[in-house]
């Protein structure tokens, strides 16, 4: 017959482990929900668009500048460059499937199709994968939820947060 002490320590061996891995699971998953609700809280604003000033100016793209606010609300973090340009990585490099920027950033992956929360990226324009076939991103006069990304003829990657 077995110690009682030692079931107990054996349990707690196997169930450590197991408690881990779920909750890092979780806190993937969750995080990855929260870039979409808060993407999604944005829609018809006009920060992020072209005639708005907010972060570089008036008259310039924003779409980067929207993808790294909503991570960095929804608890993510973004890759920044620091030449010539301090902020976040742009929509092009965002669309790079070999992205050095956020390859060795170790908390993106590249993948071939999106889930919801996924960052989806292609022909300088960059935004959020929020639905089934569907993308918030800021666009030229405030955010939209549309199907950009998904169209026909449309090249796109994806980036998923893992950390």
């Amino acid at each position: 017959m077995m110690n009682p002490r030692h079931v107990v320590i054996v349990l707690l061996l196997w169930a450590i482990p197991q408690v881990v891995f779920t909750r890092s699971q979780r806190f993937r998953r969750d995080t990855r929900t929260n870039i979409k609700r808060v993407a999604d809280s944005y829609i018809g604003r006009t920060r992020w668009s072209y005639a708005s000033s907010h972060a570089t100016g008036s008259n310039t793209n924003k779409c980067n500048i929207f993808v790294a606010d909503v991570i960095e609300e929804a608890g993510g973090s973004v890759p920044h460059r620091w030449w010539g340009f301090a902020g976040p990585i742009g929509a092009r490099e965002w669309g790079n499937p070999s992205s050095s920027f956020l390859t060795r950033d170790g908390c993106w992956t590249n993948h071939q199709t999106g889930r919801e929360g996924d960052v989806i990226a292609g022909g300088g324009h960059v935004g959020i994968v929020t639905g089934g076939r569907l993308t918030t991103s800021a666009a030229r006069y405030s955010v939209v939820k549309n199907n950009w990304g998904y169209r026909s003829g449309q090249s796109v990657t994806f980036w998923r947060y893992t950390c």
